[in-house]
């Protein structure tokens, strides 16, 4: 597709220095470079809000009841499954960091569990939903000496049963690679929590009025979005087909990993607690906000095919309309009968097949040819129409 706007309309007629066409008057479509910026650009605004109402949809469910903190108390952090390893992290920790083959691997689940990471996080995000509900100004933080802590309530545990010591050299390391993420976690709370405008702001998010804030700005991309393709000289309906395109690839693949992480619960005995019941109750608001938006754009891709349609049907119905107005305009148009003559028997003036007198010299056209005064000298019958004969008389 040509960068450059287009010197001539549609119509073949130039544009003027306004860009406005000299004969239908028709505005000069924008460039392909402006048409791929700005419908980038609705298609990126698209996704931020599509993104923004998942968090404000899950983050209510997950607010509006404690099963989340629930399922993290009751979890074991031992049984979790790694991703990409077909071991849980028991069983990992004891094949990678104890070299004793006495150690049981229940005793290693013990000592994993005997940290209580699952609880920790649960009261943080605890301490976190208070604070979106308003019953808390304190913004959540986690330091590293907190993870340490965590690591120095089995260490005994660790000597006596897996063999393995904690010493300085592995908390720095702990440290070490915690400190990064943890920072930026710590500034990102900070920076929306400890000011009563960014509290304001979080809470605001998850009300009705983040819905309805979100809707509105949904509605005013898709009206710009039609801008920039009438702009451009597109039809209008592929804008309601690109946002439902935006819309559906998110959605689609969301709802493609919620499904098949939710077959995987059917395979899994329940007396296993593992982190399952916390992946179960983290998975259970995407399932209707992934059919909302994989509806959503059905119904964009729907709209968009029946406002094409409506006008193909439009332009065919008035294709057919032109026609008959033509066909009716020819039928109506006169029709001109032949009018056969003949010579006047007497002065050879063309006359019509039924006329009994010459309306020149009055002869009676009954006579016999013998008894007329001047016969004519060519009796060949003419065909002509009226208006020949109107005129000739003129």
């Amino acid at each position: 597709m040509s960068k450059k706007m287009p010197v001539n309309c549609t119509c073949g007629s130039a544009f003027d220095a306004q860009g406005v066409c000299t004969s239908c008057g028709k505005k000069r479509p924008r460039s392909g470079g402006y048409h791929f910026l700005q419908t980038t650009l609705c298609a990126i605004g698209i996704l931020i809000l599509w993104f923004c109402f998942v968090n404000t949809t899950a983050i209510r469910s997950y607010i509006a009841s404690p099963a989340l903190t629930e399922a993290m108390h009751s979890a074991r952090l031992s049984d979790a499954d790694l991703p990409f390893i077909s071991k849980n992290l028991s069983e990992y920790i004891r094949s990678n960091y104890v070299s004793d083959e006495n150690v049981l691997p229940e005793d290693v689940a013990a000592a994993t569990d005997g940290m209580g990471i699952p609880v920790f996080l649960a009261d943080k995000l605890n301490a976190h939903f208070a604070m979106l509900r308003g019953d808390s100004d304190t913004p959540v933080r986690i330091e590293t000496t907190e993870i340490t802590d965590l690591l120095d309530q089995i260490t005994e545990s660790l000597r006596e049963s897996c063999k393995l010591v904690i010493d300085d050299s592995d908390r720095q390391q702990i440290h070490t690679a915690v400190a990064p993420i943890l920072t930026q976690l710590n500034t990102v709370s900070d920076t929306l929590g400890s000011t009563k405008a960014g509290r304001a702001f979080q809470r605001f998010g998850i009300t009705i009025w983040g819905y309805i804030l979100e809707v509105i700005l949904l509605g005013l991309l898709i009206w710009r979005w039609c801008v920039v393709r009438k702009n451009s000289g597109k039809d209008i309906p592929g804008a309601f087909k690109g946002v439902g395109i935006t819309i559906m690839i998110p959605a689609a693949l969301s709802f493609l990993c919620v499904l098949i992480g939710g077959i995987k619960t059917f395979f899994i005995r329940d007396d296993v607690i593992g982190l399952f019941g916390v992946t179960k109750v983290l998975r259970g608001p995407f399932w209707f906000i992934t059919i909302t938006g994989i509806s959503f754009a059905l119904l964009m891709l729907e709209l968009a095919a029946f406002l094409r349609a409506k006008k193909l049907y439009k332009d065919s119905v008035a294709a057919k309309s032109d026609t008959k107005t033509q066909s009716r305009q020819t039928n109506n148009a006169p029709v001109i009968v032949p009018v056969y003559r003949v010579p006047c028997v007497k002065c050879g003036k063309e006359l019509e097949t039924s006329a009994k007198f010459c309306k020149y010299c009055g002869a009676n056209q009954a006579m016999d040819v013998k008894n007329a005064d001047t016969a004519p000298e060519d009796s060949v019958i003419h065909l002509e129409s009226p208006d020949v004969h109107d005129s000739a008389e003129i």
